[in-house]
């Protein structure tokens, strides 16, 4: 299995475990589907409807803008490098594109770069790969496709920033869920063919559908706790093996997540926590997370000691103009520059 196949099914569970411990995150909390979500939101009007005239300008407008970039993209934003999807697009006997969930995979990879690049390069970049696999009207309707994903997401923005009521335990009524699925089935009914909404959607609407049965269980009043659970492990068994899967490997790596931080804490040394991820997850994952280990205590420290120079500057009485100057001068010095840009983003005075 490649790198980026194995990154993108790590990704996937990571939104799973999300799904499963908090129950429909795209239902329940504007902010915690995808940072490509909000950052693509942006783009349109927010008061602007599903098929408003505002939202279809702002769409063109940027994929126009996309168009004239082709020969400038440069390298990769930090995030993707490494990491591109081994995805196949396919054709029919007529050269028609066949929406397949790797399409999903390629505009959903670049898209994840919102923040690191505007939307306008990264749709170029998506255009370039699509590009570089199909031709002649399987490639327009691949940039058709992503068009209508684009509104999709814009949409979808606009129906995650509604807000929900929550009962007295904190949770939003299974009605008021059920109503946002709602709303998402219908717009993706609305701008994806049959064909390309199982492709795109299929088993996240069986995973939604899940969580909502699973929440009207756990908002029962009338069931006693070994009732619930009864109910739950019902459930469970209906869900399709490969999102049995998942969710299995999700608890195990939540669990290990948890086990490592509870170590890190008391002192364990390094060797000890690879052992322990090694039992769970192999030598090879284990060897890579240790590398990302050290990677993040290098960055803890240059952190560390730009903080600690960063202040000696607030606190030297220079003028405004001249402090802001220095602050400059000393992240160029100390950071390239996309570390620059975490930096200023992590430093809320900057």
């Amino acid at each position: 299995m490649s790198v980026s196949r194995r990154r993108l099914m790590c990704c996937a569970a990571v939104v799973a475990v999300f799904a499963v411990i908090v129950g429909v995150q795209l239902l329940i909390q504007p902010d915690q589907h995808t940072a490509a979500t909000s950052e693509v939101a942006t783009v349109s009007n927010p008061t602007a409807s599903t098929t408003g005239s505002k939202l279809d300008t702002n769409n063109d407008q940027v994929h126009a803008s996309a168009l004239t970039q082709r020969s400038e993209l440069g390298p990769l934003p930090a995030s993707l490098q490494g990491a591109e999807p081994s995805v196949v697009l396919t054709t029919d006997e007529q050269g028609n594109l066949v929406p397949e969930h790797d399409l999903l995979i390629l505009f959903d990879f670049y898209l994840s770069a919102l923040g690191e690049e505007p939307l306008d390069l990264l749709l170029s970049r998506i255009r370039q790969s699509l590009g570089d696999r199909l031709e002649g009207q399987a490639l327009a309707q691949a940039q058709d496709l992503l068009r209508r994903y684009v509104d999709y997401r814009i949409a979808l923005g606009e129906i995650e920033g509604s807000s929900t009521p929550v009962t007295s335990n904190g949770m939003a009524p299974v009605s008021n869920l059920r109503e946002r699925f709602q709303q998402m089935t219908a717009l993706r009914q609305e701008l994806f063919s049959q064909a390309e909404g199982e492709a795109f959607f299929q088993l996240d609407n069986v995973q939604d559908e899940y969580m909502l049965q699973r929440l009207t269980i756990e908002q029962n009043p009338s069931l006693n706790d070994q009732q619930r659970q009864q109910a739950i492990a019902s459930l469970d068994q209906t869900l399709p093996d490969e999102i049995r899967a998942v969710r299995q490997r999700v608890t195990r790596d939540a669990e290990l997540y948890a086990t490592i931080e509870s170590m890190q804490r008391t002192g364990a040394g390094e060797e000890e926590i690879y052992k322990v991820r090694a039992e769970t997850l192999g030598h090879t994952a284990a060897a890579n997370l240790a590398a990302l280990d050290r990677k993040r205590e290098k960055w803890d420290q240059r952190l560390f000691e730009y903080a600690r120079e960063r202040d000696a500057i607030r606190e030297s009485g220079l003028s405004r103009a001249d402090r802001e100057r220095a602050l400059d001068t000393l992240i160029e010095d100390r950071f390239n520059a996309l570390e620059g840009k975490r930096v200023r983003a992590l430093d809320p005075e900057l």
